[in-house]
């Protein structure tokens, strides 16, 4: 199912009036006021933001950029440029997208996202453009050959790596201390703190938990679904099948502490930038399916967990019902992740820009919802 552009308006103005008033009164708003207010906002966007001056960022600040388009090429060069400059020049990337199962987008990473981040990559300078990854729910080489990923990549002349087709040499162990993970995981051996890793996300709810999927959830994919590694230690008794390892992931899903783990996730590698393709988001639902609206939005940033805060706000704008805490940096997994010092500590040091009248006034507004 997918809300029109007039009903997503309307939810987008009561999902916004309602978080700040923060009132069961919201709710009540009748349909003729909310168009009215969503044809207001429309009308004047020009006004308002020709009066709105740049303010100078703050040294503690960090940037999540915004660009309200349907136009994936534009939207992807236009979000990674209002972030300054950033170097790939002579980098080989590992480029990690969201094919978790064999569904089209906002499931999967869109084809024309996967074309637009290897031309931006190459146009700052990166060399060999690697597409790294593992889906969830089914093989991830049928999963790639049913969404047409391997000829995609054909064409962009770009290589991949298939993780549960790595040989287990290739896998390394990781015990983290007070770690909600009973076994610890296993992360690529190749993948280490200095290799240039670069993560294109979906934005989504997720009813198998975590609440929601952006950067941080995404990297779940980077991490070996059975163990595989000697290192691990784990002998036949932790096996739950002959010949198969112990299955990490189900450690994850049984867990209460879904979205605890996956911050804890995050601590194996640091992205040098994260893109995400909000212009269609799941609103309910996820991961595979749901309910969908249509933000029309590009964000980047180099910090993870500011650019999941920033998408938690456009999932709450596009109407999503979100369970758990009221505020966004009570969320288990943003939460958490800053506890682990992964990224931005609060709603305060986050800075969301864009580069024209639009993409100001929504970045203002979600500004107000984050905060």
């Amino acid at each position: 199912m997918r809300l029109s552009r007039r009903e997503f308006s309307r939810l987008s103005i009561l999902g916004g009036l309602a978080t700040l008033n923060e009132s069961p009164a919201a709710d009540m708003i009748p349909d003729d006021l909310s168009v009215a207010a969503d044809e207001s906002l429309r009308e004047t966007s020009t006004e308002a933001q020709s009066e709105t001056p740049e303010k100078q960022e703050e040294a503690d600040t960090v940037r999540v950029a915004i660009v309200k388009t349907a136009n994936r090429e534009e939207g992807v060069a236009r979000a990674v440029a209002l972030l300054g400059e950033i170097n790939f020049s002579r980098k080989d990337v590992f480029l990690k997208c969201s094919y978790n199962s064999p569904d089209a987008f906002p499931a999967t990473t869109h084809p024309y996202a996967l074309g637009a981040m290897v031309r931006m990559l190459r146009g700052k300078g990166a060399g060999k453009v690697t597409l790294v990854e593992r889906s969830g729910m089914g093989r991830t080489r049928e999963v790639l050959e049913k969404l047409g990923v391997f000829a995609a990549l054909e064409k962009l002349e770009a290589p991949f790596c298939l993780l549960d087709e790595l040989p287990a040499e290739e896998w390394r162990y990781i015990a983290q201390d007070r770690s909600h993970w009973p076994k610890g995981m296993e992360f690529p051996r190749f993948l280490t703190q200095d290799t240039c890793i670069v993560q294109l996300c979906n934005l989504k709810t997720h009813r198998f938990g975590g609440r929601f999927s952006a950067s941080l959830k995404n990297s779940i994919g980077l991490i070996a679904k059975y163990a595989a590694s000697p290192e691990s230690g784990l002998t036949e008794k932790d096996e739950k099948n002959a010949g198969r390892g112990w299955n990490y992931m189900k450690d994850l899903h049984s867990s209460s502490y879904q979205s605890e783990m996956i911050a804890e996730a995050n601590q194996t590698y640091s992205p040098e930038l994260i893109v995400m393709d909000a212009t269609e988001v799941f609103v309910s639902g996820g991961p595979e399916k749901g309910v969908t609206a249509a933000p029309e939005i590009i964000a980047a940033s180099c910090d993870r967990v500011a650019i999941d805060a920033v998408g938690f706000t456009i999932l709450k704008y596009a109407g999503a019902q979100m369970s758990g805490p009221g505020k966004i940096f009570e969320q288990p997994q943003i939460k958490r992740a800053v506890q682990l010092n992964l990224g931005a500590r609060s709603p305060e040091m986050i800075n969301v820009v864009s580069d024209d009248n639009a993409g100001r006034l929504l970045a203002s507004r979600l500004k107000e919802l984050l905060s």
